[in-house]
């Protein structure tokens, strides 16, 4: 039941119009060393500012391991869904959070459990966000879902070829996160938004000021309805999927891509962020 993480790989993608896509490899797997690659498209993309937190393009100031170090307390090299295991992964989260600063998620960990994987992956991109003032991507859809169980059985970051959404919504940007080895949703969270700078396993943040760091959070934190300018309020959508799947190389792979488009309402949406508080008994200040 106590096992450290052996090994953890981490990919990230932001894909914006007219902007190019660079790829970098992961380093060789079963090394024993943390992996982590970063597939991103730099675009600055400089807000009002923060209503609470830390947003884009301003990012935390210095990487954060996991504190406790949650690994311990989890089944290695498998998906645990424990209370014992993700109590920590919270209190990992928490800790994080606490310096930028921000007050602890308030919900029932219990309840948010009993979600299946990739709800739990919704809900936590979503908590990340309101937290500190940004809107929540509003469901996920069953055509962006497979897109990142896609990404998840091929051990990548999802990938979105289509420029329109099922039911007409034109598409403005997209970002994409993969993670193995992190053994839960909370996890993947944490390495995501918190263990990501330099001196992370971030593989494409060897230095300090290295494009890639950060990537992975910027996808979620990412103000992304900016990015729909002159699209009217009640034709703008954010949308998520995620994915998971067991991983012949690390046990577990996770997968989201936010997504965000202009137009009529996506068809086939499959639990929205209105089902995800209700689900997780969310309290608001």
């Amino acid at each position: 039941m106590v096992s450290a993480v052996a090994s953890l790989a981490v990919l990230a993608a932001v894909v914006l119009p007219a902007v190019a896509l660079a790829a970098v490899a992961l380093p060789p797997v079963g090394t024993g060393v943390p992996a982590v690659s970063v597939r991103v498209t730099v675009a600055d993309h400089v807000g009002d500012g923060p209503l609470a937190g830390i947003l884009p393009p301003r990012n935390p100031p210095k990487n954060l391991p996991p504190n406790p170090y949650f690994y311990e307390f989890c089944a290695g090299g498998a998906l645990d869904d424990t209370v014992a295991c993700n109590s920590k992964a919270l209190l990992a989260i928490d800790h994080a959070r606490g310096t930028e600063p921000l007050a602890p998620l308030r919900f029932d960990l219990q309840k948010f459990l009993r979600l299946s994987v990739p709800e739990q992956l919704f809900a936590m991109a979503d908590l990340e966000r309101v937290s500190r003032g940004e809107p929540p991507m509003s469901a996920l859809t069953a055509q962006l879902d497979q897109v990142a169980k896609a990404g998840a059985v091929a051990g990548t970051d999802p990938e979105l070829s289509v420029g329109r959404l099922a039911g007409g919504a034109q598409t403005a940007g997209w970002g994409s996160n993969w993670a193995e080895g992190t053994e839960s949703a909370l996890g993947a969270d944490d390495v995501w938004m918190y263990d990501d700078g330099y001196g992370s396993a971030n593989f494409d943040c060897r230095s300090a000021h290295a494009q890639g760091c950060w990537g992975h959070r910027d996808n979620i934190l990412r103000p992304w309805q900016r990015d729909l300018a002159g699209c009217p309020p009640a034709a703008t959508r954010l949308v998520m999927g995620t994915g998971y799947a067991r991983s012949s190389h690390y046990g577990a792979s996770f997968a989201e891509i936010l997504v965000a488009a202009c137009g009529p309402k996506p068809a086939g949406e499959v639990f929205t962020w209105a089902q995800a508080e209700a689900a997780i008994g969310l309290s608001h200040p």
